[in-house]
């Protein structure tokens, strides 16, 4: 169970059975993270920015009890509840709208591969478990900021 939580519920484990370590695993998991809270909030709308700061907190804790340090010194490409952790921070600042959540998607993700700024890349040298999940913290933060500008240039313009 705890592999599979660590795999952003199974998205980590399929991307590693068919595509054999390609990188791709954290993209679709962030993406189908934010589509599924997406369509979930448009068909329940219980997703306010409390509930998404909880399930923000639920995921990093689940991290830190799913990930081993052992595991993660390597990052295989199969553990992907990192992303999902990075991507849940996003989905506060966009308040689940369809175009901050896709700017801050987009930031996130880049912010992410390319390790920039520069803040991204250090944590990505933190040890183990840490690194492999703060690189994604600090591009996701990168995402929440997008999101929240592209909302706000919204609330205005309407």
């Amino acid at each position: 169970m705890k592999r599979f939580i660590a795999s952003g519920f199974g998205v980590g484990l399929f991307w590693e059975t068919f595509f054999k370590g390609k990188k791709g695993g954290g993209t679709i998991a962030s993406f189908l993270f934010a589509l599924g809270l997406y369509l979930g909030d448009s068909w329940s709308g219980i997703w306010n920015t409390l509930n998404l700061f909880i399930f923000f907190i639920v995921l990093i804790f689940l991290y830190f009890i799913t990930v081993d340090d052992d595991e993660a010194s390597s990052d295989p490409s199969w553990i992907t509840l990192d992303e999902v952790c990075g991507m849940s921070l996003v989905t506060i600042g966009s308040g689940l709208e369809l175009l901050p959540l896709l700017s801050g998607f987009i930031v996130f993700r880049l912010s992410d591969i390319l390790k920039q700024p520069s803040f991204v890349w250090e944590l990505e040298k933190l040890p183990g478990k840490l690194g492999v999940l703060y690189d994604d913290l600090g591009a996701g933060f990168m995402g929440l900021i997008s999101a929240m500008i592209v909302d706000q240039i919204i609330q205005i313009t309407l």
